[in-house]
């Protein structure tokens, strides 16, 4: 639920802080207080279009902070947080949002997350309905959504249709994926002949590697050649004077003095071990000088099979590792395609399976939906008569899709629709084609009460929904909307006396000119403060003992209803 609310410089309000509880919590005010703001600052927090509009003038930024405590489902929107690595303990999440002229900010528990994560965390916290916003429930995908969970089992048929349903795509996607018999007979030919290009060019590891550094080698041979010369000129020396013949010199005049001093022995040994490798280096270098490889490197025939590798490289990968990764793909797709009419045979053959048992599953789901349907629209009936709608006539109609492309889909073969005549000799229309607020109000409240215990979002917002509603209806909607407030918290913007006579908590929503500036502010009310907003609510004049006596009134029968309700 929301705890805590907290709005800075949004149109009128300057800074607002608001603590809220569980039940049924009723803001009312003169019109014009900033009710709307109220709500417009929960919208903007929930992920509503940030409206720079209502930055309040003369500020650059605008916030709304809201805290939710006790949340019900709060370890499915702990694992949501935690895949974005945001933590949250002790059953608390706190969601602010804010915005400047050029740019909006989304926090959970302080830390930065697109709209999109916030907007997906709220819809499962909060659901806010107003007297001309009822998308949600004019959508026929939300309302399979509501009936199928009214039935408890009926989802887990869903669940188990769902699981059939990805198994006949996946087998779709396999028939598809051969495409017709010209075109595998194309791609066949294409295959083959690129498994037969790679297979000809007979591509070694490491070949293109060797065949750059022959060919580095044959255009600086000269270079080469000069520095091996020199090398071994230096090495082997001429008149004697080469760094081989040298160093032996010295070996030999340390082992003459070695008898002198013993450490000498040690000195001459490693110098003959350098003498031995100079040695060897220098019979290395002459051969190299000598053996007339470089001479015999056929740049043409090198060139050439270079350009075969780049080219099969630049086709089928740059590395040999890729060269390989797609020869194999290719063989085991030729494999596939050539084998195509037996594989396709078995496909169509799971195919049909998956059909049949699709079939037998969207069967099931059809015949609990007629029965969910049944007692949903009796419970429907029942609310919307206690709320004035006697004559009123609702059915959920489901009717089968005959179409073959939309015949199987995430709902099975059933198109579902709420249809709704409020008079006596109209027609049942969708909902969407009802044109009065007032009764989709009303059929809302009634709504909610048949699904308060299958609902789990934790708080419910209703902003003015009992407009056009008054007298004995008035005090059933009071009765109603505090039914729904015993599983839920409710926070409701009301302009009726009988619902706010309902409350468990009421706030009243004030304008003042505080220094020059017009300024919101919301009171928490006890007592006979309750007692005088019920009044003002009423119309009665402030001093007026009639009025009062019926405030009283009004507030003892609240009062009394509630203890029969706790009660039962």
């Amino acid at each position: 639920m929301i705890s805590y609310l907290n709005i800075k410089n949004i149109a009128i309000i300057s800074s607002l802080e608001l603590e809220l509880f569980d039940g049924l919590n009723i803001l009312s005010g003169e019109t014009g207080a900033g009710k709307s703001i109220v709500i417009d600052s929960i919208n903007f927090v929930l992920g509503d279009r940030a409206d720079r509009s209502l930055i309040r003038y003369g500020e650059t930024t605008a916030s709304v902070e809201v805290v939710f405590d006790n949340v019900k489902n709060f370890a499915e929107i702990k694992s949501i947080l935690a895949d974005s690595g945001i933590e949250c303990d002790d059953n608390q999440i706190i969601v602010t949002r804010s915005m400047t002229a050029d740019k909006s900010e989304c926090r959970i528990n302080r830390k930065i997350v697109p709209l999109s994560l916030l907007r997906s965390v709220v819809s499962l916290l909060v659901d806010t309905h107003t007297q001309n916003e009822h998308q949600i429930l004019m959508k026929t995908a939300n309302q399979i959504r509501i009936l199928d969970g009214f039935l408890p089992g009926l989802n887990d048929i869903k669940k188990e249709y769902n699981d059939s349903l990805t198994r006949f795509k996946k087998i779709c996607e396999e028939i598809d994926a051969y495409s017709d018999k010209e075109q595998r007979e194309r791609e066949i030919d294409m295959l083959s002949y690129q498994i037969e290009e790679i297979d000809k060019a007979g591509l070694k590891e490491g070949e293109e590697e060797e065949l750059k550094a022959k060919r580095s080698t044959f255009y600086n041979r000269q270079k080469i050649v000069s520095a091996l010369k020199s090398a071994y000129d230096a090495l082997s020396g001429e008149n004697g004077f080469g760094a081989t013949r040298l160093t032996g010199d010295a070996i030999a005049e340390l082992r003459h003095i070695s008898d002198y001093d013993p450490d000498l022995n040690e000195l001459s040994d490693r110098l003959d071990a350098c003498r031995i490798e100079l040695s060897d280096i220098e019979e290395t270098v002459y051969d190299k000088l000598n053996n007339g490889d470089m001479d015999n490197i056929n740049i043409d025939a090198l060139e050439k099979r270079l350009e075969e590798i780049r080219l099969i490289s630049k086709k089928y990968g740059k590395t040999m590792e890729d060269i390989n990764e797609y020869y194999q793909k290719a063989t085991e797709k030729l494999d596939r395609l050539v084998n195509a009419e037996s594989q396709l045979h078995k496909l169509e053959k799971k195919k049909e399976e998956a059909v049949a048992e699709l079939q037998v599953l969207a069967e099931k789901l059809h015949e609990k939906r007629l029965e969910a349907a049944e007692k949903f629209s009796k419970a429907i009936m029942q609310n919307i008569t206690d709320l004035g709608m006697k004559n009123a006539v609702f059915e959920v109609r489901i009717d089968k899709f005959t179409d073959d492309c939309r015949k199987y889909n995430e709902n099975g073969f059933d198109q579902i629709e709420f249809m709704l005549s409020p008079n006596i000799g109209e027609p049942v229309k969708p909902l969407a084609k009802i044109a009065s607020g007032g009764e989709i109000s009303r059929f809302m409240l009634a709504l909610k009460n048949v699904i308060a215990e299958i609902d789990d979002v934790d708080t419910l917002i209703f902003d003015e929904i009992d407009t056009g509603i008054s007298g004995v209806i008035a005090r059933v909607v009071a009765e109603k909307m505090y039914n729904i407030s015993r599983s839920r918290q409710v926070i409701a913007i009301t302009h009726l006396p009988q619902l706010g006579s309902m409350a468990d908590e009421n706030y009243l929503i004030e304008k003042r000119v505080v220094s020059g500036k017009t300024m919101t502010f919301v009171n928490h009310l006890e007592g006979d403060d309750v007692i005088k907003e019920l009044m003002r609510l009423s119309g009665a004049v402030e001093n007026s003992e009639i009025g009062h006596n019926n405030a009283v009134e009004l507030k003892e029968k609240a009062d009394q209803f509630k203890l029969s309700i706790a009660k039962r």
